[in-house]
This record gives structure tokens, sequence and C-alpha cells, in this order.
């Protein structure tokens, strides 16, 4: 994808994107963000924003990708063999947009209601944890809840499509 920042024609690039990938377009007041867009995307409860030369994909509490769904598109391979490809889907489709690449598992996180009531029995404040911190209360199974991730960033049109295949799945 091709760094639309400053670009005013990004709009135009914004609806190729998104038809491509089968996603709804949305018109909306006219940002004034790095890209200056009037058109985001909405697939089922998944909302799509373009920032430099990503997507921002994002779906409320509760409703994001479940932890197992979420690992397997990490963990698929990416379709395009090359020296400078990446070799699974986690590289280009980034979980909470962390450049390193984290596995779900690091991010995947259960509904607040169940952060309410497992930090209650199990005594701590988790509003004022980390998320490295909550985690690993969720991967050891001191949090105990079905967990989601909610927050994406995709890097490549290939990436984009496979995310829509996915939510369409769902």
């Amino acid at each position: 994808m091709i760094n639309l920042a400053g670009n005013k024609d990004a709009d135009a690039y914004i609806q190729s994107e998104l038809h491509i990938a089968g996603i709804d377009q949305v018109k909306c007041e006219a940002s004034r963000k790095e890209v200056a867009y009037s058109i985001t995307g909405l697939l089922g409860d998944w909302t799509f924003e373009r920032a430099w030369y990503y997507w921002k994909a994002s779906a409320p509490d509760g409703k994001g990708l479940p932890l197992e769904i979420a690992t397997q598109l990490h963990e698929l391979e990416y379709p395009i063999v090359g020296h400078k490809q990446p070799k699974t889907y986690g590289e280009i489709i980034r979980v909470a947009g962390d450049c390193s690449c984290p596995h779900p598992e690091k991010w995947a996180f259960p509904t607040k209601k169940v952060f309410n009531k497992e930090s209650k029995r199990i005594g701590i404040d988790w509003k004022q944890t980390c998320y490295r911190d909550l985690a690993e209360l969720c991967n050891n199974g001191s949090i105990i809840g079905e967990r989601f991730v909610n927050s994406y960033h995709i890097d490549d049109q290939i990436g984009l499509n496979e995310f829509a295949k996915v939510i369409r799945s769902l």
C-alpha cells in the first residue's frame, strides 16, 4: 500500500482498496488526520480507517477475533514467496499495530465485564495493570474468560483481503 499521508486523492485509493477487499464503504466527515479521508470501511462489527501506509481495523469490546481464530490467522502462511516477503500473515496483519508482530496471546483479552469479575476474584485492579501483565495473567490461567483481539494494523492489500475473508467467515 502506498503512503497516503498528504495525498489529495486519498479517497480514490481508499475506495479501491476497500472494494477489492469486499469491505463496505462509509462516507464520513472529512478527517484532519495524517491521511485526509472522507471514507472509512465497515465489515460486521469492524471499522477500518486508513493511515499512512496501512489500515487500522478495530472492533468493540468482545466483538474482535476470538483468540483461536486470531492465532490461526497470525500463523497462516503468506501466499507470496520471495526474499523480502513475509513468512506469515502475522507479519502484515499486526496485532494491536505492534511493529514487533507479537503472537495474539500477547494482546488477546476477555471483555471488560469478565475483567471486572475476575479482577475481584483474584484481588487486582485490572485498570491499573499494564497490558503485558494482564496478558500474562490470562496466559497463566489466573484470569479466565474467552479472549479477543480487537485491534490490528494491516500493511498490504493481500492482508486486508484475508482479514476481511476471516471476518466474513465468523
